[in-house]
């Protein structure tokens, strides 16, 4: 079994080995690691140098490494992202978790999908997965992303969008979104995908909305995540306490 590792850019300060290793404190130190590189192929050239059997995908190659995987889950299929391969008989598989991140994250705080209008915002790999997730839960999705195109709506369309709306998923940095969420009320459940900048926290608790950070997303995702690389169950709680969840 492994080793695993995490790869993208920037991931240096990634809590995915700390949250590893909080997970399996059994498992030796160095089962997991970290490789930060803007080139996709050079990482995946490292990969398998490393004798690496699964990875975790992180910003900017949801998309990139699909074209390394032999074989994609029919939810990679559909959204056309992966945060995860794995390689078992030579077979390089990709998965992806982040569904499971974002509608447990929201069901975890008491606010079910189903029957709910949600808007994502950002049409990228984070994005696409957040809105298959939505849809599958049983929720109406809208997306909204800076470049609009079929069945994308614009930043510009956020605020109304925000009217009819009570899930907020966002994916994009805080730049990108200038003033467009100046609509966010105390009706609105907003999860970040972002741990590290958080760009809504300081709008959505200002408006009283609730705010799920994105150690919410990365969570769960993980829980899922780490047990098909490895097999194992998890230590949940251990994975919690590292989180601040």
């Amino acid at each position: 079994m492994g080793p695993f590792a995490i790869i993208g850019y920037p991931v240096k300060s990634s809590l995915s080995p700390r949250l590893f290793k909080a997970a399996y404190p059994k498992l030796s130190g160095d089962m997991y690691r970290a490789i930060e590189t803007s080139d996709a192929q050079k990482g995946w050239q490292r990969i398998q140098e490393l004798n690496i059997t699964g990875f975790n995908v992180t910003m900017p190659f949801k998309t990139d490494f699909l074209k390394m995987a032999d074989k994609l889950v029919p939810a990679v299929q559909q959204i056309n992202a992966t945060n995860l391969l794995t390689r078992r008989k030579g077979i390089w598989t990709a998965w992806n978790t982040d569904i499971a991140g974002v509608v447990n994250s929201f069901m975890e705080a008491g606010a079910d999908p189903a029957g709910n209008n949600a808007l994502v915002i950002g049409a990228g790999g984070a994005g696409r997965a957040a809105a298959r997730g939505l849809e599958q839960a049983g929720a109406t999705v809208f997306v909204a992303n800076r470049t609009p195109g079929p069945g994308l709506f614009s930043l510009e369309d956020v605020p109304s969008l925000l009217e009819k709306c009570t899930l907020v998923v966002n994916t994009i940095p805080q730049e990108g979104l200038g003033r467009t969420v100046a609509g966010l009320s105390c009706k609105h459940t907003i999860l970040d995908a972002s741990y590290t900048m958080a760009p809504l926290q300081r709008t959505a608790v200002s408006a009283g909305a609730r705010y799920l950070g994105g150690h919410h997303w990365l969570y769960h995702q993980a829980v899922e995540g780490f047990a098909i690389l490895t097999g194992l169950e998890p230590d949940r709680r251990a994975m919690r306490r590292l989180l601040d969840l």
